[in-house]
């Protein structure tokens, strides 16, 4: 009987229980590892590129949308200033007419964030990839009075949905730096960004569409020393004014009528300074993304480095600003992250 067995082999288990053996894969050649690493690498390269191009695309778009709008405004302001110079030669002012056609382009610019999606604001500036915002000065609330002199707790109600008394400490020789950092800090959460200006002013933005709500909800209460404690009282915001005023054109008589012409001179003007600005960031998307599909992130970096410092380097005049704004079109918050993995 023991003969009629078959032989076991003991060395593979599988025969032990009588069954058939599969082949048991070796482990892969440190080349095919090499090799499989270096596709991953791609596929990653290539998903990267792909999500930046993306985005760029979609910034590529947002600038048509911006241009297209550009456009329709030029051509009323074009209509209009042909209308009022020949108005200028005839004896007598067709008011109503003007009027209409003002009031036409009045509603064309006031209705630029529906328009554009926010990337234009009232001053005509181009924001990529924020929406517009309103700058405005709160009175009573200035950098050197509110940084020297005796300390005091500022409490702000903004009315903004979700958010509750904000408080700033005041006085008591605060740096400028660690004022608008308590500033930044307590009105964050409502939307409101303070900055000092060129001047040294302190100013606070917003949202275009916010600043309604919160020129008759903002209020403040001090402790006796700068504003009046108990109660809050509500702060008086001034806005700038906007690029161009319909609203100032007046159509009445030949001397108004000459006035704003030379007003819509003016505004067609700044109209083709924010086109060019516009196609400038646009060309410099169109050759992000080219780069894009030819490099990896890291030469991309070193280029846009290279491009940069050979920009900023130039004459300390205004105008080179103009220059480097375009330059940073392509650099998104995912792409720093990006790149400040790759050290």
């Amino acid at each position: 009987m023991a003969a009629a067995l078959p032989r076991l082999d003991r060395s593979n288990p599988s025969s032990r229980l009588g069954i058939d053996s599969k082949p048991v894969l070796a482990p892969a050649a440190p080349a095919v590892v090499s090799m499989v690493a270096a596709v991953r690498e791609q596929k990653s390269e290539r998903a990267g590129s792909w999500r930046y191009s993306t985005q760029l695309n979609e910034q590529l778009t947002a600038g048509q949308r911006a241009l297209e709008y550009v456009d329709q405004l030029s051509d009323q302001l074009s209509g209009l200033k042909l209308k009022l110079s020949q108005e200028l030669g005839q004896r007598r002012v067709d008011r109503e007419e003007l009027s209409s056609k003002v009031a036409e382009f009045s509603t064309l610019w006031a209705a630029r964030s529906q328009h554009t999606g926010g990337s234009i604001d009232g001053h005509l500036k181009f924001h990529l990839a924020q929406d517009a915002k309103e700058v405005f000065r709160a009175r009573g609330l200035e950098l050197e009075s509110l940084s020297s002199g005796t300390a005091e707790m500022l409490t702000f109600y903004t009315g903004v949905r979700g958010t509750g008394p904000a408080s700033v400490a005041v006085g008591g020789e605060i740096s400028r730096e660690n004022l608008l950092r308590q500033f930044n800090r307590a009105l964050a959460p409502s939307g409101i960004r303070t900055e000092a200006d060129q001047s040294g002013a302190l100013v606070f933005s917003v949202a275009e569409e916010a600043l309604p709500s919160l020129q008759s909800k903002l209020a403040i209460r001090g402790g006796g020393i700068r504003f009046p404690a108990g109660q809050a009282n509500r702060l008086k915001l001034e806005s700038e004014l906007p690029a161009i005023t319909p609203s100032h054109w007046s159509t009445d008589d030949h001397a108004s009528v000459r006035q704003s012409l030379q007003k819509v001179v003016m505004a067609l003007e700044q109209l083709e300074q924010t086109r060019a600005a516009i196609s400038s960031a646009m060309g410099e998307a169109k050759l992000a993304i080219e780069q894009l599909s030819t490099m990896n992130e890291s030469e991309w970096a070193q280029s846009f480095v290279g491009d940069f410092n050979g920009r900023f380097n130039q004459s300390s005049d205004y105008r080179f600003f103009s220059d480097i704004a375009p330059a940073l079109m392509g650099m998104s918050r995912y792409r720093v992250l990006s790149l400040l993995a790759l050290r």
